[in-house]
């Protein structure tokens, strides 16, 4: 049996909306003419791809099966295409990625420069956004890979490598007489206690951030309650307004060392693996990831391998890494 399925986005687009007048909209072409393209498609497979008596429609198991082989085929190709432009140093590659502002003003200026020299053909498109917007970036093909932190609850749709597990620091202004308190414990060799800070004023994320996720669970778990807060949406703004003492804040560690003003400024490690958070590479599942892709990637994870290493030496800790991993 001879089967050749000229247009898969059709399949695949009623597989999506799980309406074939939608889908016909979508494409462009009359209904009629794609439920006859379904219908012959089906014909040459000898099963039925859908369930019509469903509304919305419905993917039966062997749609399914259909479905992850389009995806596999369309890897393949993509991966050929890649290969192809390897091949040929002349051709101009490009590369979306996709990132957080702060993300992308910490990492950007000690990775980039690395890349553009090794790999000058390559075009870099950088798209900032919200963390709140990269899986849309990534489900409208507007990037090739975003890289941010991740929770447990990925969408299903999306592959997450991890390239490192980072620490999140309390962050204090030395002026401040409780940040003077906590140092004294920490050389004391006495465990930092959050509840100590309970009256203080803390600058915190919103909650619908990755961080501030984890930060709140780790409250949380340890019954402390912050009393008096001020939230943002931006990590620049709550370091800022530490530097100011205005209150505490939290950070990631591989934030560190563009933070502003850091002279003003203590980080404390909770020693908590609750507040450990994976650093990941997100892209579309059975998406090929070019050799450009792959070589930003790499480069960034032996940058934040190096930085976390002089990070840890300094100050004396251990590597660890969260009981479970996630994603």
């Amino acid at each position: 049996m001879t089967v050749v399925n000229k247009n898969p986005e059709y399949f695949l687009t009623i597989a999506s909306e799980r309406s074939v007048s939608k889908a016909a909209e979508k494409l462009y072409v009359s209904q009629s003419y794609l439920s006859q393209h379904i219908a012959k498609l089906e014909q040459q497979l000898s099963v039925k791809l859908f369930n019509r008596n469903k509304n919305p429609i419905e993917i039966t198991e062997a749609g399914r099966i259909y479905a992850s082989y389009l995806e596999s085929c369309n890897q393949l190709y993509q991966k050929l295409i890649a290969d192809f432009d390897s091949l040929n140093q002349n051709r101009e590659q490009t590369l979306h990625m996709g990132f957080s502002n702060w993300r992308a003003s910490t990492l950007l200026p000690d990775i980039l420069p690395i890349f553009v020299e090794r790999y000058p053909n390559v075009k870099v498109i950088l798209h900032e956004h919200p963390i709140s917007e990269m899986y849309g970036l990534i489900n409208s093909n507007q990037v090739d890979f975003v890289i941010m932190n991740t929770t447990l609850n990925t969408p299903d749709n999306v592959t997450a490598e991890t390239i490192i597990y980072e620490k999140i620091l309390l962050v204090g202004n030395r002026k401040n007489p409780m940040t003077q308190r906590l140092l004294e414990d920490q050389a004391a060799g006495r465990p930092l206690d959050l509840h100590l800070l309970e009256n203080e004023r803390f600058i915190l994320l919103g909650p619908d951030l990755t961080l501030a996720k984890r930060v709140n669970n780790y409250l949380d778990k340890n019954q402390v309650v912050l009393r008096h807060q001020i939230l943002t949406t931006n990590t620049s703004t709550s370091l800022n307004l530490t530097a100011e003492n205005m209150g505490f804040s939290f950070l990631n560690e591989t934030g560190m060392g563009r933070v502003p003003k850091r002279e003003d400024l203590v980080f404390f490690d909770l020693k908590s693996t609750d507040l450990l958070q994976p650093l990941c590479v997100v892209y579309k599942k059975n998406t090929y990831l070019s050799p450009a892709a792959r070589a930003f990637i790499n480069i960034t994870i032996e940058h934040y391998s190096k930085v976390q290493q002089v990070q840890r030496l300094a100050g004396g800790e251990q590597s660890s890494q969260p009981a479970e991993q996630e994603s």
